[in-house]
């Protein structure tokens, strides 16, 4: 026989429904594993915004100069990798990918953290 499904308490069925009225249903990656996630109009609104603005070669061009302020560990990376950072995330952004975002960021950030050890020995 198979498994019985746990019943949600009405509650939270009730909470999820009025989250995904208010949002979009959609699916991310989180630590290697993909899950449903409720992402809210305000949240799409802004990376819409973001992808918009990075379009636009002034703002792409000031990326480098804020990724140490959006992401500290990005501080010890020199100016050639930052200018490398922000092109891979201005494509991810640009291309409304998820996956691909998080990809990069976990991607540098093991760079910042390996020279950062460097430094430090």
């Amino acid at each position: 026989m198979g498994q019985s499904t746990p019943e949600l308490p009405a509650d939270t069925l009730v909470s999820a429904v009025d989250n995904a009225r208010r949002g979009v249903v959609t699916h991310i990656t989180i630590k290697g594993e993909r899950v449903a996630a409720i992402v809210s109009e305000s949240t799409l609104a802004m990376s819409q915004l973001l992808a918009a603005l990075l379009t636009s070669e002034m703002a792409a061009s000031a990326l480098p100069a804020v990724l140490p302020t959006a992401f500290p560990w990005a501080r010890s990376l020199p100016d050639d990798h930052l200018k490398a950072f922000a092109g891979e995330l201005c494509e991810a952004v640009v291309a409304e990918s998820p996956e691909q975002v998080e990809r990069v960021l976990v991607d540098w950030q093991a760079v910042a953290e390996v020279r950062a050890g460097a430094r430090s020995t």
